[in-house]
């Protein structure tokens, strides 16, 4: 017999039998059982026998009780039915029964039935060694039992496979056909990972996986066991850890020292990975599924002895060291260790040669490597940037963090702590990298970063320290002696952190101004210690030395943007290699065959396809739906401002529907919308493939991550949103309310100017575009809704969604400043029509019509002469929807309020208030009005009707007699007066 795998799952195992005369069996599980029921279906009417015992590390006693179990049954085949632990044990009872025949039917991917390797431990101490005799004379793969198994377990199984060939390649050079196999089941199970983390389940993945780990399972039987399986077997058997996911802790190490100590090897490895950075890959994958990234969580803490492990040379070399506290490795990092940064992870280039110097501390539960990553990425991975993470003296047990401690009331302990920090900052920043305009910034472990920022003679162009405050009571903090002019600062903290409070970071935001420094102040909601996407967003640009606005112009414009040199191909869209190994994904707002003046498109180069996330499933919203009738509304209507939410939600969670017209599956139409949000999407991206959006803050500033990059706006500016976008809004003040127009079919345009001439209006080139900037972060959990056909859908994945590196097209999403608008008004007499305020027009397909045009009414000067001033009485074919984004002359009790809106519907006859109408009649000069500089009106003005949405029928907000509240018009009749 042999054991090369077949693979036709269990139905293969009654000829299995049969071909190796089976008579009575020993069938090994685990306690659980699992699959039991599905072998015992197959075993026919052979008499068998159940051990359930095997045990990790297969343990002495385990293997006197399955001998007594064997010798109970006399039975002549041993069938495994399980991982490593039931492979295991059928080879421990097959080194002491010669005569034993094995049949190995591996439920998870170990791979340890393809080998001679055995183990067993005894008294705490594990033994391996190689036997030809162990191994199993038949191995049956069954793809649906592991097509069952959990993501996690699938996956840290799959590590453990690929410690095979990795150990196999570092141990002794392999050459020829050999190191051609480990490399191939090196690209095998890399691939197939990937595949199980996005689906378990995936057919190609499981095939691709067993075959994989087949293969690492026979190099390692012609190659001998490196130094990781060492480690695993000698620190897995003292401790009783589980031996998959203990490997799969321990690889991301292994590899990084593999790939430090043989360049050559390290290359070949990257290739066949198809990764630049495997370890740090691997280590992200640990958290992508939610396994452990440090060997000593595997433990109970009660079997923990470190200062006995560390005796005992369990925890040396370093890399063992490092897997065993879980820092993250990485390809891309090198080791500092010179005075002053001592053991320090480094990124980038050698300091005389950087531009930028970022020196990266982190807090306690993290450590240099994720520190060192985190700062890369913030700072784009633009060349010339140097990253230095020191790597302090611990975490729980052998590296304890550096904590920051509540001075106590006694002199010498208040010294103590004073001598600790100063001790801490000088370790810090007694020897910084630093050339000739270098910028050194300081990311957050922020006290601490923060303390060094105020306290050091060195040049510091600023400091990143979101949820950090200056260390002690402010009394006994030393003032800040040195001109901050030039500088800047990062500062904020969650409404309710459990560390910080805000009143201590507002304080040192007040001093850090009054030093010269530009301090950002980015407060988030919630409780959250960590930073939040808008605080990346501004820590990005201190890195880099962006501006905050840093945008393109121009409407309709074919943009481009990178945010890497030369990521962006210029001879073509979709070459096979794109630059910096990124995905060429083009984004569609309209048909392919749309004439060229109407086709709109972007294509962008990301580091993950947009597909990569799970299916969708339905997100019930109450108030967010097209769910109008046909019913048609002919009075006049008016609602009051949406209350901010006490619940906490965000943008899309604080979206109601007010109504519309047409849908989403007819491609015509519009809806309006207003939202209340005092949450941002940290977590959390939206795109809606029904149409195009408009957005009209009216109370808070709002940043807008989208796949292009970001753009700032506040009340007074619009932004459109195309089809099919991905953006978050974050909140920079706390809380926001505005209104949002939906348009189905043709997109928002200029309107043309005609017999006006060639300028007024909006001008093209005040409106802005993003300019590409991205995130590699991964984001387990992370939130994508979609809206479809009038409904919401939510989708999970597990990295943030912003991650295009470049971009050109004309898909693209801009932000106007309405003060820009110049309308061009009456200057002889008559009130002119509100036409010409129109920002922006989505038409219809007949002439004249529109779907929705965007008015606004900005202050300006009314010299109209011999007229009456106000908008005059008049019925008109199309819908309008007024709302005001300011007017302060507008008291808390008048009838029309900001962040309030009211209809009038086609044809219903309206005015103006009655006291504005006697106040213009009593008018005496021809002195130009002004329309004051605080007031902000626009008008959603549409050719179609207004379904009042469910929400918008029985909500609260409805101003009741809204019709009664403009007053009476006393007759003015006179035949008597007539025309002089």
């Amino acid at each position: 017999m042999t054991n090369s795998p077949r693979t036709n799952d269990l139905d293969a195992l009654p000829e299995l039998l049969s071909r190796l005369d089976a008579r009575r069996l020993l069938v090994i599980t685990t306690p659980s059982r699992r699959f039991l029921p599905q072998l015992e279906a197959r075993l026919g009417e052979r008499p068998w026998t159940l051990f359930d015992g095997a045990r990790v590390h297969v343990p002495e006693d385990t293997i006197a009780a399955a001998s007594a179990a064997l010798a109970s049954a006399e039975a002549d085949v041993v069938i495994s039915l399980g991982g490593g632990s039931t492979t295991g044990l059928a080879k421990a009872l097959r080194r002491r029964h010669e005569r034993l025949r094995v049949v190995a039917i591996p439920t998870t991917y170990a791979g340890s039935e393809m080998t001679s390797i055995w183990g067993e431990t005894e008294d705490g101490r594990k033994r391996t060694g190689r036997d030809p005799r162990v191994r199993p004379d038949a191995v049956l793969h069954a793809p649906a039992l592991l097509a069952t198994l959990p993501r996690a377990q699938s996956v840290t199984s799959l590590l453990n496979a690929l410690a095979h060939p990795i150990s196999a390649l570092a141990a002794a050079p392999l050459t020829g056909e050999l190191r051609a196999r480990a490399l191939s089941a090196v690209e095998q199970i890399t691939w197939s990972i990937e595949q199980l983390v996005h689906d378990p389940r995936s057919r190609d993945g499981v095939a691709h996986a067993l075959e994989g780990a087949a293969l690492a399972g026979r190099v390692l039987e012609e190659a001998k066991m490196g130094a990781q399986h060492r480690a695993a077997h000698a620190l897995g058997g003292r401790l009783a850890l589980p031996h998959a996911p203990l490997h799969a802790a321990l690889l991301p190490h292994f590899t990084r020292h593999v790939m430090r100590e043989d360049p050559g090897l390290a290359a070949a490895l990257a290739e066949a990975s198809a990764c630049a950075d495997l370890p740090g890959h691997l280590h992200d994958t640990l958290r992508r599924i939610g396994a452990a990234r440090a060997a000593r969580s595997l433990a109970p803490d009660e079997l923990v002895n470190e200062r006995e492990l560390l005796e005992e040379g369990l925890l040396e070399p370093g890399w063992v060291r490092d897997a065993w506290l879980g820092r993250r490795p990485s390809a891309h990092e090198r080791r500092w260790r010179v005075d002053g940064f001592p053991d320090a992870t480094v990124i980038g280039p050698e300091p005389a040669e950087a531009a930028r110097v970022v020196v990266a501390l982190h807090g306690r539960g993290g450590d240099a490597g994720s520190a060192a990553a985190r700062a890369r990425d913030l700072a784009g991975h633009l060349p010339g940037v140097l990253v230095v993470a020191r790597r302090r003296r611990g975490a729980p047990g052998i590296l304890a963090p550096i904590a920051r401690r509540r001075p106590s009331t006694a002199p010498r302990s208040r010294a103590r702590a004073r001598g600790r920090r100063g001790r801490a900052r000088a370790r810090v920043l007694s020897r910084p990298p630093r050339r000739a305009g270098a910028a050194l910034r300081l990311l957050a472990g922020a006290c601490l970063a923060l303390e060094v920022f105020c306290r050091t003679a060195h040049p510091v162009a600023g400091v990143i320290a979101p949820a950090g405050a200056r260390l002690g009571p402010a009394l006994e903090q030393p003032a800040i002696t040195r001109a901050l002019a030039g500088t800047r600062a990062l500062l904020g903290v969650a409404a309710r952190d459990r560390w910080v409070a805000r009143e201590d970071v507002d304080a040192v935001a007040a001093t850090l101004r009054a030093a010269g420094a530009e301090v950002d102040l980015v407060h988030q909601p919630g409780e959250s210690h960590a930073e939040s996407a808008g605080q990346r967003l501004v820590a990005g640009d201190i890195i880099t030395g962006r501006g905050a606005r840093a945008t393109l112009r121009g409407h309709g414009n074919c943009h481009e943007s990178e945010a890497l040199p030369g990521a962006l191909p210029r001879a073509q869209n979709s070459p096979l290699r794109a630059p910096y190994g990124l995905y060429p994904e083009q984004i569609n707002g309209t048909g392919f065959t749309a004439p060229r003046g109407h086709n709109r498109r972007s294509w962008c180069y990301r580091i993950r396809p947009s597909s990569q996330r799970q299916p969708f499933a339905a997100l019930a919203h109450e108030t967010f739906a097209v769910d109008w009738d046909d019913a048609q509304e002919p009075n006049l209507m008016g609602f009051q401002p949406l209350p901010i939410p006490e619940a906490a939600a965000d943008f899309v969670d604080g979206l109601v529907t007010l109504g519309g017209a047409g849908g989403p599956a007819l491609r015509r139409g519009y809806a309006i919308h207003l939202y209340a949000a005092n949450h941002s999407m940290d977590e959390r991206a939206f795109y809606n493939a029904d149409g195009e959006l408009l957005l009209l803050p009216q109370r808070g500033r709002l940043t807008l991550q989208t796949e292009l990059g970001a753009l700032e706006l506040g009340p007074g500016e619009l932004a459109v949103l195309p089809r099919g976008l991905l953006f978050s809004v974050l909140l920079r003040d706390g809380d926001a309310r505005g209104y949002l127009a939906e348009v189905y079919g043709r997109r928002f345009e200029l309107p043309g100017r005609g017999p006006v001439g060639a300028n007024g209006l909006a001008d093209p080139r005040h409106f802005r575009a993003p300019v590409a900037r991205f995130e590699d972060r991964l984001a387990p959990g992370y939130r994508v809704t979609a809206k479809l056909g009038g409904r919401l859908f939510d989708a999970r994945q597990d990295h943030a969604p912003y991650d295009v590196v470049a971009w050109h097209g004309d898909h693209v999403p801009y932000v106007y400043d309405l003060a820009r608008f110049s309308p061009v008004g009456n200057t002889r007499f008559d009130h002119p029509d509100p036409s010409i305020f129109t920002v922006l027009s989505a038409p219809l397909d007949e002439q004249g019509a529109h779907c929705l045009d965007l008015v606004f009414f900005p202050p300006r000067w009314d010299a109209s002469e011999r007229s009456f001033r106000p908008p005059f009485f008049h019925r008109n074919a199309v819908t309008e929807i007024n709302g005001i984004i300011r007017d302060a002359s507008l008291g808390a009790h008048a009838l029309f309020q900001p962040g309030g809106c009211f209809v009038t519907p086609a044809m219903t006859a309206h005015g103006v208030l009655a006291r504005a109408v006697e106040r213009e009649l009593r008018r005496r000069d021809e002195t130009p009005t002004r329309i004051p500089d605080d007031s902000a009106w626009f008008q959603l003005e549409t050719a179609l009707p207004l379904h009042l949405s469910r929400w918008a029928r029985g909500t609260a907000l409805r101003v009741p007699g809204w019709p009664l509240r403009w007053g009476a018009q006393r007759r003015r009749f006179d035949p008597d007066d007539a025309p002089g």
